[in-house]
């Protein structure tokens, strides 16, 4: 895969957030329900968690929940030179080197079948209690093009977590994502 590792990656990821990560004013706005849901289990939401949080965690909830199937394919509809980031402070290795929240730039079908791949082995070897040694995607994957009009998220999440240990590729393709279009 040819990846190009872009250097102005503030700007890019300030431009990101501005556009896809609602502000902690937005998100007690859109989220209240959930805020106060989440009071009254003991579970306050703060500016503290917010913070914290994952970017697709404070992304709109009005932008539609997908499968790892259907995320796959709306990055598959894209030709061409996309953008893909890793999660604040989260790191991977490539090449035997470490990133760090890095923006990296690459053609949109051959990402496409790189997160699949990656995303799928890693269940496959976990079965056999081994990993893929050659990964390098990291689990929290935002893909998005210049334009900043779309944004598929690939997150760590799985929305059948439960058969994770009894059925690893059964809980692989409920991969949770988000698809932004503004």
């Amino acid at each position: 895969m040819n990846i190009k590792f872009l250097d102005n990656t503030k700007e890019i990821k300030e431009a990101f957030i501005n556009c896809f990560v609602m502000s902690w004013d937005e998100f007690q706005v859109k989220q209240k329900d959930w805020i106060a849901k989440m009071a009254e289990s003991n579970y306050p939401i703060t500016i503290d968690w917010y913070e914290k949080a994952y970017m697709w965690d404070k992304m709109n909830p009005d932008f539609p929940n997908a499968s790892m199937e259907v995320a796959l394919a709306f990055l598959k509809e894209h030709s061409g030179p996309v953008y893909f980031m890793t999660e604040k402070g989260e790191d991977t290795y490539y090449q035997g080197k470490k990133l760090v929240d890095f923006i990296a730039e690459a053609d949109a079908h051959t990402l496409a079948a790189r997160i699949e791949q990656e995303w799928y082995d890693s269940y496959r070897l976990a079965e056999q209690n081994m990993y893929d040694a050659g990964a390098f995607l990291p689990e929290d994957l935002y893909v998005f093009d210049a334009s900043m009009k779309w944004c598929v998220v690939f997150t760590h999440e799985t929305t059948d977590w439960e058969s994770e240990i009894d059925n690893p590729m059964k809980a692989a393709q409920t991969r949770y994502c988000i698809i932004c279009k503004v």
